[in-house]
């Protein structure tokens, strides 16, 4: 047994003395592929951990910090332990393979029993709901509780090692740096791997067991060591408690707060470094993996780097103020030469997908001071090692101060930093903290000019300074640009603009505005660096209904619940609901929730001020878990589906959550972006979502935002008079009919499939759950293909038949209104290719004016709209002569009224003006013979025939003069 008064040899050569010739560089290897590992098990456990933590306990940013607190502690209790015992009776190596045993089986039993507990949980949930301060304690507790064991074990494993005999006659400086490296590029391995492969081929469980076995092999090999190598006179086995807390010395306390100090600041640099990168990188699973295995490779890295180089304690006190100078100018320099421009896409972060760009920017950004970071640890733990002797002892201390800071570190960037001064200074904080430090750290001879160490440090630390003086404290905002370039051009001319900037504890959030005729059209809401909502025509047409199809089918609803805000247009289309009484409404982040009094426009109010709106800040899933209320309606809207987290809202888990808050005869939506997706994804999340609702159906605008409907039972009958009540009502009726939904026909014409064409389609597709998450990939999705998969859906005579055929729609739509659906089916065919592939716009204009009375159709494909309309119609009424900008909107609204000769007359007006392009011609070429003025449509084009001689193409115009030849005996020029 090693203890204070029997010291072993390396007490006194810790430094040096003895050499570490080629006779010891063999067990350091061993060891050191031990705890790699070891590392690759840790990792992968620590991954699932906080996934499966993140679906029994929530995903919000509290719950988040207080499940990865509740790990940090685990490991510093661990360390703890390490730095105030002894080990007795047993050899290090055994206690050390227990230790790996002991995570193995219960990192897995955690991955397997955590989905079960927060089922059991669930009455405990809904019993304190009304005492959220109770509820967030109890979260922490049992969530610190559950990962106690394992992570204390963690704790463990690496000072246990550290003191076995094996290398006692090694420089203790080098061994720390070998072992601690390799346990660190063990996780780097663990991060890669796990995400990038084992949960897509084994799913969560056996993923675990992959962990599992890699700290088990880990264990077996430390065991055949143990026997077949190494010094073990000291150790008998007895059947005894391997460890005794009795150890005495004297921390050397500076060292230590210069290891809290090092810990909390990299943490925090690293929350800091992944929010800058958001702004260039989508937040997809493998991003966040990459990101974290480049800190961890230069941690990694930089200890294999010191235990190389690692000699003298007098000269690691000397050069620890220049490494801590080091890393400050590293975190500067790294920051001031980011190269984004490098990366920088037209068409925003979704569209770099490619994991080596990831990888470049992480490692410009984050490699070198994490590298600086990896030599100072084992640099720090061997300074400490000369006062405190034992080798587990000052292992763990030191690991024990690192590892606390390194749990304090996010929580103060997370809560205090970024939401206070933002990423751009938080990163300056840090880098003045690694000054500090080095200052704090440094002795009278570390400024001396007589000697090279002297000179370094003070040039290092004027360098430092020369860099805070000089920074261009304006940078921050070229980075903002870059997420909102793409969202704020089109075609090179600049359209939008930000109006309010927020970097909250989890996101950058950027509200763009885009003005038309001097007014706000419509906003657009940006996270990070991807739009995540939108109040633009497209946008309001499918969000409200998210609202408005379930309260057409169950008008009677009272309690709806909405999961997720975004912009609020669809909190404002259940406000319009007749009978709604009481709207919850949970979003995980409350800056999103702030913004809503930011938008402005004609007929906007704010939706949460309305007394029947409550607001929740929490996840949505544990939402459902944890409140007792039933509703009448769910709607929900998170973020894309391969944005990481979000998958935990689309597998069949959280659907059959969502169907058991409803109350019986309760309908739930839910978005389906298969624009996003590549198809079996998409069908991987319709097969969930069937599985969790028998009775589902998917509906759709002519676009690929599709809408899941499940309804929790049934379903019951609707008779016309009940559907038409909502067109009937003067605010819901001009509501629907804002977003192209004129008449109730058209909500029967949005169908697409019920559960039967789901079962057809789905067949052979395993649905996304919860243990496989990554059914939906990080792969980017082939548009083709999804155009493909989308228009068979809107061919009009299966849409039809499938319509007529389904037994869901036979249960509740009423029989009366079947009359016209075919042809409303072929408009919004029309319109879906129209807004695909284009079409002959003039020919669409025709089948609009003369084949219905449909005003959206005709409005847009005349690039106008119903907001558009507004607002130009509101400027016409304060004018003497409309401006000419609003022309188009005008004559696009006069024909949406079917008023040719207006349009005519405004076609007239803008062609006196000066303003006429040659489609106008042709627009007005038609609308003479429409309007029965074939004699000036004749003259029309003869004078205008050699310009559109010139331009004649791609078979239009011969079509144009064939149609009017045909339809109104018009006679085009020669």
């Amino acid at each position: 047994m090693i203890n204070r008064s029997h010291p072993a040899p390396e007490t006194h050569v810790s430094y040096g003395a003895q050499s570490c010739g080629v006779h010891v560089s063999v067990p350091v290897a061993v060891l050191s592929a031990i705890l790699f590992l070891s590392g690759i098990g840790a990792l992968i456990f620590e991954t699932l951990w906080l996934r499966l933590s993140g679906l029994a306990f929530g995903n919000s940013i509290w719950a988040a910090a207080l499940i990865l607190s509740s790990f940090m502690a685990g490991l510093a209790l661990g360390n703890a332990i390490a730095a105030s015992s002894r080990i007795r009776r047993w050899r290090p190596l055994h206690l050390y393979a227990l230790l790996e045993v002991l995570v193995a089986l219960l990192g897995c039993t955690i991955v397997f029993g955590l989905p079960a507990l927060g089922e059991l949980l669930r009455p405990v949930w809904q019993t304190l709901w009304n005492y959220q301060p109770m509820l967030l304690g109890l979260r922490f507790i049992v969530s610190f509780l559950i990962l106690l064991l394992p992570t204390t074990a963690m704790g463990l494993t690496l000072p246990v090692l550290i003191e076995d005999p094996m290398l006692r006659h090694t420089n203790f400086g080098r061994v720390i740096g070998f072992l601690y490296g390799s346990n660190t590029l063990g996780a780097v391995v663990g991060a890669v791997l796990g995400e990038g492969c084992l949960i897509a081929a084994f799913g969560l469980r056996g993923t675990s067991l992959v962990a599992g076995l890699a700290s088990c092999i880990a264990a077996a090999v430390a065991l055949f060591v143990a026997k077949f190598q190494g010094d073990t006179s000291a150790h008998v086995l007895q059947p005894t408690f391997p460890l005794r807390l009795d150890a005495r010395y004297r921390p050397p306390w500076h060292l230590l707060l210069v290891s809290f100090g090092t810990g909390c600041i990299l943490l925090s640099l690293e929350v800091i470094w992944f929010r800058f990168l958001r702004l260039y990188v989508v937040s997809l699973p493998i991003a966040f993996a990459l990101m974290l295995a480049v800190v961890l490779a230069g941690i990694g890295l930089g200890s294999i780097a010191a235990g190389a180089v690692n000699r003298r304690s007098a000269w690691l006190h000397q050069l620890l103020p220049v490494l801590l100078l080091l890393a400050a100018i590293a975190v500067l320099l790294s920051y001031l030469f980011f190269p984004g421009e490098a990366v920088r896409t037209p068409a925003g972060a979704f569209s770099l997908t490619s994991w080596h760009q990831i990888a470049l920017l992480c490692l410009a950004l984050m490699f070198p001071a994490s590298f600086l970071s990896g030599i100072l640890f084992p640099t720090i733990v061997a300074l400490v090692q000369a006062s405190a002797e034992d080798r587990m002892n000052s292992t763990g201390i030191t690991t024990l101060f690192n590892t606390t800071g390194a749990a304090v570190g996010p929580l103060i960037a997370s809560f205090v930093l970024l939401p206070a001064i933002g990423y751009q200074w938080s990163l300056l904080i840090c880098a003045a903290g690694y000054v500090l430090l080095g200052i704090l750290v440094s002795e009278g001879s570390s400024w001396s000019i007589r000697r090279p160490i002297g000179v370094a440090t003070i040039a290092f630390c004027g360098t430092a300074i020369l860099l805070f003086a000089i920074f261009p404290y304006h940078r921050a905002e070229s980075h903002f640009e870059h997420a909102s370039r793409p969202y704020e051009t089109e075609q090179g001319e600049v359209l939008a603009h930000v109006v309010k900037r927020i970097e909250s504890t989890s996101d950058t959030l950027q509200l763009l505005r885009r003005d038309l005729f001097g007014e706000p059209y419509y906003y657009r809401m940006l996270t990070n660096a991807f739009t995540m909502s939108a109040t633009n025509p497209h946008s309001q047409r499918y969000m409200r209904l998210f609202a408005y199809l379930p309260l057409a089918l169950r008008p009677e609803s009272e309690d709806v619940l909405l999961l997720c805000y975004g912009c609020g247009v669809t909190a404002d289309a259940f406000l319009h609901g007749p009978n709604v009484k009481r709207m919850d409404v949970v979003d995980i982040s409350k800056e999103v929730l702030q913004l809503a009094d930011f938008y402005a426009g004609i007929n906007y109010s704010n939706p949460l001020r309305d007394p029947r709106a409550t607001t929740f800040i929490q996840d949505g899933r544990f939402f459902l878990q944890a409140s007792p209320r039933q509703y009448d309606i769910i709607s929900g809207e998170p973020p894309p589906p391969k944005v990481a987290g979000s998958v935990n809202l689309y597998t069949e888990e959280f659907f059959s959550l969502m169907k058991s808050r409803l109350k019986e005869g309760g309908i739930a939506t839910f978005w389906l972006p298969i624009n996003q997706l590549k198809i079996d994804e998409a069908k991987a999340i319709l097969r969930a979502f069937h599985n969790a609702f028998p009775n589902a159906s998917v509906w759709a605008d002519a676009d690929e935002e599709w809408i899941m409907m499940g309804i929790n039972g049934p379903g019951r009958r609707m008779n016309e008079e009940e559907l038409r009540r909502l067109w009937s009502d003067s605010a819901t009726g001009a509501d629907l009919k804002r977003i192209g939904v004129e008449v109730p026909q058209q909500l029967g014409a949005l169908f697409l499939m019920d559960g039967d064409e789901i079962d057809l389609i789905a067949r052979d597709t395993a649905p996304v759950t919860d243990n496989y998450p990554k059914r939906l990939s990080d792969a980017a999705w082939d548009e083709d293909a999804n155009l493909r998969f989308a228009s068979a859906y809107m061919d009009p005579p299966s849409a039809a038949d499938r319509f007529v055929r389904s037994p869901m729609i036979a249960r509740i739509w009423p029989e009366t209104l079947n009359k016209s659906i075919k042809s409303l089916f072929a408009v919004r065919e029309t319109r879906f290719l129209s807004q695909t592939i284009g079409t002959n716009k003039l020919a669409e204009l025709d089948l609009y004016l003369r084949g219905s009375r449909l005003r959206t159709p005709v409005l847009e494909v005349l690039g106008s709209d119903e907001f558009r309309l507004a607002l130009a119609e509101r400027i016409a009424s304060n004018s003497a002569a409309p401006p000419l900008e609003i022309l188009p909107d005008l004559i696009a609204g006069a024909l949406a009224r079917r008023d040719i000769g207006e349009a005519v007359r405004l076609l007239e007006d803008k062609k006196a003006r000066g303003m006429f392009s040659l489609n106008d011609t042709f627009l007005l070429t038609y609308l003479y013979c429409l309007n029965g003025n074939v004699e000036k449509e004749e003259a029309l084009a003869a004078n205008n025939a050699a310009a559109i001689k010139k331009d004649k193409k791609d078979g239009f115009v011969d079509w144009l003069w064939g149609k009017l030849e045909t339809d109104f005996g018009f006679h085009p020029p020669d």
